[in-house]
């Protein structure tokens, strides 16, 4: 009989964890396919439609939803909405009870030769990232006037805005945050704001603000100036990076190596310090391979851990209660990386149970305990355990507090 409620409360907490939102994949999506988020012109003088999709989480009844926007790579000459399958990213998001919206932006394009050539006069790449802040800006501010004027169709929460980029995008993604005072700027931005509408541009929706951002996800970007970063210090930093990276430096220097004409750029092995040192949260995950972007579809190693640490970065941010089936009670949860498992894991502790005598416990399906062992005056936990394929419950106790998370061992 024991046993038998032992088990129960295990099922009671694999389906309580399954509904963990933010963290689990709970919902089924509905999309909003080329949603016109505003219009420009491009380099060439023509006036462009901006599209973007927007991914919600069905039969959700949540009344505001954080909103994270994708932003593809690309170079500035190419790209779109599935690059790099980042489409495919937004979905796995909104099944997680995000607001998604998938945007594509103004890139450089000619007629007769390729793009790249045009980048030989530098302000055309200057140009380049202006139009693509421009957009993304655009729309952040379509959202904004959707709650405004159109009764928040998405249900957005807009004070819980989140902006993921990729390489191009990544860049993007940097310099519309952090690129916020003409003041700052070195020559060839002021050149290009200044002829293309400014600070914010006149891609669409004017008048709404870009407040409410409170974090970025950054995969093989870079900034022209760390000093950019020393405003919006309240936006807290993700960042990933191939070391090396023969397209955007790791460190400082020269995109594709050899484009110099175009400045030193920053990538996220001097981003992250930047960000520390202004007393903002932030962390970096650098990939020691030779690649680009770190993100690739094609990297089945990197690829999961970037969207398993993102989650957990986002979720930190959320920091959601979870209530169980069980009397609803309050359950805490913690993270454990990596998660499927060898059996080789860390535990980075809640910071209620920091430099305290913990004790970990790993239970199986029908319910014995198969793992125990004492810590204390520790950040995280490394552990090595000899594990059978299956799904597990590990468990932190302190005093009367309790934790809890799920395992899965996959040899």
């Amino acid at each position: 009989m024991r046993r038998f409620f032992t088990l129960l409360f295990f099922c009671f907490s694999l389906s309580a964890f399954s509904q963990i939102r933010y963290k689990d994949e709970m919902f089924s999506i509905s999309k909003h396919t080329d949603v016109m988020y505003g219009r420009n012109y491009d380099n060439k003088n023509q006036l462009t439609d901006l599209l973007m999709d927007v991914y919600e989480p069905q039969s959700d009844t949540v009344a505001l939803r954080p909103i994270i926007f994708f932003v593809h790579g690309g170079s500035f000459v190419g790209g779109d909405r599935q690059d790099q399958s980042i489409d495919k990213i937004a979905e796995f998001f909104a099944k997680k009870g995000y607001v998604t919206a998938n945007i594509e932006y103004r890139v450089q394009q000619t007629t007769l030769i390729s793009p790249f050539v045009d980048f030989a006069d530098m302000y055309n790449w200057y140009r380049a990232i202006t139009r693509a802040t421009h957009d993304l800006k655009a729309a952040i501010r379509y959202v904004k006037k959707d709650v405004a004027t159109n009764y928040n169709q998405y249900k957005v929460d807009t004070n819980s805005i989140f902006i993921y980029g990729s390489s191009a995008g990544a860049i993007t993604a940097l310099h519309t945050v952090f690129l916020d005072d003409t003041l700052e700027m070195n020559p060839q931005f002021r050149v290009a704001f200044r002829e293309m509408g400014g600070l914010d541009g006149n891609s669409g929706n004017p008048g709404y603000s870009m407040k409410g951002i409170k974090a970025i996800v950054s995969c093989s970007g870079a900034i022209a100036d760390l000093n950019y970063m020393n405003n919006n210090r309240d936006i807290e930093y993700l960042g990933f990076h191939n070391n090396p990276d023969l397209t955007v430096p790791f460190d400082v220097g020269c995109f594709v190596t050899v484009a110099c004409w175009l400045g030193n750029f920053y990538g996220a092995n001097k981003i992250f310090p930047k960000i520390r040192s202004n007393g903002t949260y932030a962390e970096f995950y650098p990939v020691n391979r030779l690649g680009h972007p770190v993100d690739q579809v094609s990297d089945t190693v990197a690829r999961p851990m970037i969207l398993q640490k993102t989650t957990d970065f986002l979720y930190r941010i959320m920091n959601q209660q979870i209530v169980t089936s069980i009397r609803n009670n309050v359950v805490q949860s913690f993270e454990l990386f990596p998660n499927p498992s060898k059996g080789n894991f860390t535990i980075q502790l809640p910071r209620a149970l920091q430099y305290k005598a913990v004790r970990v416990v790993i239970t199986d399906v029908v319910g014995e305990n198969v793992f125990s062992v004492l810590a204390e005056n520790k950040e995280n936990i490394d552990l090595n355990v000899d594990l059978a394929n299956g799904i597990y419950v590990v468990s932190i106790i302190a005093s009367e507090q309790q934790y809890l998370s799920k395992l899965t061992i996959q040899q």
